[in-house]
């Protein structure tokens, strides 16, 4: 091995396989990128290579309980792993969460927005939702967060709770501490910061619910999408009937009868509850429902509401009458809720400087609202920002049906071609404004990936993600995050236990310098890319298959190109081709850029495009990184198939890159 400007170059047998070091001259078939150097084109977002994050149980393996602590594993991968931005509480799960409920000592269980059995969709009563103890509450994602160097960036859940939450939460996060006020009155939250933390967090990344737009995500509101969606920018009310109360963390909401014992609390599933015209019934005999239990005598059929957090609580047999064992108890209200409008204006009445989101990730979004100006909105409403979520969904869009892992591989690529069109409509709708992306990935093909069970974790899913970080710089998109930080189930940055660093997590290791901050985007071009050709029987056989999709095929090179704030120029080139054989060569012409001779190469290039890490072995999809010389025109390389490659070269004269 020879030492270059100071280092040694390592490398491996299979880098050198993959990577001619000598400057040979591209034939005249062979692709051409052109990097522009001198044409910035817009800036790198600083927080691009986010994750969504769920707040259940330890954050699914990231907080250590018995130590008090983020983990300390869990905090090396994420960080290797160059992520920059964390969601919190998360999606779906998340959509019903209370966050005072997840802080300090008034930590409580919360309802899982997974809606457990939806019964009739039409009937929220009888929906059935899980309790989730959230020991990885908002301080522990703050210091998780903290120990990673990532941002947080807030989910408010809107299907419970209230404006009210929501600006407390702001005051909580981002207002100093003792001015002892709280713009809305009562608590200075900002008061109860963590001892370790007195300053503002300073959290800029907002957005309004979760994917309230699809029909299992609607909870309170209702069925019908435009009804739905006026709901969610005006507020509104749904009256729910005859919902039979459950106990969150002991079973769940709807049904658990009555045990007996003193103290019992029974949880709604949808608060905030008018207690105007709030009824409750224990085996068919109403109660009556008292502010206080205090003064109650030890027969009184009495309960206390607690109408935002959704609980009814029953007396000990002195104070108050206790359920006898066996009955169930049923709970008629009217569900009130605030919309969007309101919840922006209690926002940034706390924080006037704040950008709130709206979550409706659908082109729906902006014509609805504009037409509800002056009628039931303000005519001088505004939303600041959408937030959308541009997975590949492929049973959902009849993508699903794989006859081989090639074919799997091939809908990948292309579901990642149609997830940008996706974004393109829903951003060209938003009448100028911005459209971030809180979720993104590709999941739910067969049941348990049919052909290509490791289909979310592989090398594939790897190069879809960077293909879309590529097409979401170019399209300048402002901050992005993929789907899951960590999980139980397949669709986990961090592996599927946790401990298995998965090859999305290599890429994203290789590609960190492209999305540092301060970087600008360079113009760049690719002329003669390759085709991969999709036209055969097997993509188009399926039910339901999008025709306009199935043969439509992909370009093999994807590619972008940044100028990071020390002038060093980083080219970033995905080879999408499934097939083993199929290094492609190339030359990359830098326009306007004198190196200084030599290029840092950060690579990941498993054998196959099926390679995943897992436990028996961790090790099959790695990051190799080496030198190798940049002759005066540029660099003449051979791309392997199904890889991910960065090209680091510094100016003459400029910093060390090799």
């Amino acid at each position: 091995m020879r030492a270059l400007r100071g280092l040694v170059v390592v490398t491996t047998l299979a880098a050198v396989l993959v990577m001619n070091v000598s400057a040979q001259s591209s034939a005249a078939t062979d692709p051409v990128i052109t990097v522009r150097t001198a044409v910035a084109v817009g800036a790198v977002p600083a927080d691009f290579l986010g994750a969504n994050h769920r707040y259940p149980l330890d954050g699914y393996g990231v907080w250590d309980t018995a130590g008090d602590r983020p983990d300390p594993g869990a905090v090396a991968r994420t960080r290797a792993a160059g992520v920059r931005m964390l969601r919190w509480p998360g999606g779906t799960v998340a959509n019903t969460t209370l966050w005072k409920g997840t802080i300090g000592d008034s930590r409580v269980c919360q309802r899982d927005g997974r809606v457990q059995d939806l019964g009739d969709a039409a009937n929220p009563a009888d929906d059935v939702l899980i309790g989730q103890y959230p020991a990885y509450g908002l301080v522990e994602h703050l210091r998780f967060a903290a120990a990673v160097g990532a941002q947080t960036q807030i989910m408010v859940p809107m299907a419970i709770g209230t404006a009210t939450d929501a600006a407390d939460l702001v005051e909580y996060l981002n207002t100093p501490a003792g001015d002892g006020i709280n713009p809305n009155g009562g608590v200075d939250w900002a008061e109860l910061r963590p001892d370790d933390h007195p300053q503002p967090y300073g959290i800029t990344r907002w957005e309004l619910g979760n994917e309230n737009y699809h029909a299992g995500q609607r909870y309170w509101m209702s069925q019908d999408t435009d009804e739905a969606l006026r709901q969610y920018i005006t507020g509104g009310s749904r009256r729910i009937e005859n919902e039979r109360l459950g106990k969150l963390c002991g079973a769940a909401t709807g049904p658990v009868a009555s045990d007996g014992t003193a103290h019992q609390v029974f949880d709604l599933n949808y608060p905030t509850a008018d207690p105007g015209d709030f009824v409750l019934r224990a085996g068919g005999t109403t109660w009556t429902r008292v502010g206080s239990l205090d003064g109650a005598s030890a027969s009184a059929t009495v309960f206390v509401l607690n109408e935002f957090r959704g609980t009814v609580t029953f007396g000990d047999g002195t104070h108050g009458a206790i359920p006898p064992k066996g009955t169930s108890l049923v709970a008629s209200y009217t569900s009130t809720h605030k919309g969007y409008v309101e919840f922006r204006a209690a926002m940034r009445a706390v924080d006037p400087g704040l950008e709130v989101c709206a979550s409706w990730g659908r082109a729906t979004f902006a014509p609805a609202f504009e037409r509800l100006k002056g009628n039931a909105i303000p005519a001088g409403s505004s939303f600041d920002c959408l937030t959308t979520h541009p997975y590949t969904h492929f049973s959902g869009g009849g993508m699903a049906d794989w006859d081989s892992i090639g074919e799997a591989h091939d809908w990948q690529m292309i579901g990642a071609a149609d997830a940008v069109r996706k974004f393109e409509a829903i951003r060209a709708s938003a009448g100028g404004k911005s459209v971030a992306i809180s979720e993104s990935g590709a999941l739910w093909g067969p049941d348990g990936g049919g052909a290509y069970p490791q289909y979310t974790f592989a090398m594939t899913h790897a190069l879809y993600l960077a293909s879309q970080w590529i097409d979401w710089l170019e399209l300048g998109v402002p901050w992005v995050q993929a789907n899951d930080l960590s999980s139980e189930g397949m669709y986990t940055l961090l592996g599927r236990s946790g401990t298995v660093v998965s090859a999305e997590a290599r890429v994203r290791e290789a590609v960190t310098p492209v999305f540092a901050p301060g970087g600008r985007r360079l113009a760049n071009s690719v002329a003669g890319n390759p085709r991969r050709s999709t036209d055969r029987p097997e993509m188009c056989d399926g039910a339901g298959t999008p025709q306009d999709l199935c043969a439509a095929g992909y370009d093999k090179l994807a590619v972008t190109a940044v100028r990071a704030a020390d002038g060093t120029v980083h080219v970033m080139v995905v080879n999408r081709s499934p097939l083993p054989a199929e290094t492609i060569h190339a030359r990359i012409a830098l326009d306007g850029f004198t190196t200084d001779g030599h290029a840092a190469v950060r690579q990941v290039a498993p054998p196959r495009f099926d390679s995943a890490n897992t436990a028996a072995a961790p090790d099959a999809v790695t990051l190799h990184t080496f030198c190798r010389a940049v002759a005066a025109h540029g660099l003449d390389v051979d791309l392997p198939a199904h890889s991910v490659t960065v090209f680091s070269m510094s100016p003459d004269g400029g910093p060390v890159t090799c």
